[in-house]
């Protein structure tokens, strides 16, 4: 993997990290509903990250 690659794992890595303020519980297993910001921000981030590993 290049250095570029890596970080943006990272980057990513550090969304899901973060996670939520108001639904902590959410770890970006299934879809985000679309309605809180934060959520649907850790399931794209989540989506890329697995396209990354392929």
């Amino acid at each position: 993997m290049d250095v570029e690659s890596l970080k943006k794992q990272l980057q990513l890595m550090e969304i899901l990290v973060d996670g939520c303020k108001k639904h902590p519980a959410y770890r970006a297993i299934r879809p985000a509903t679309g309605r809180c910001d934060p959520c649907v921000e850790m399931w794209q981030a989540r989506q890329e990250l697995k396209e990354l590993e392929k």
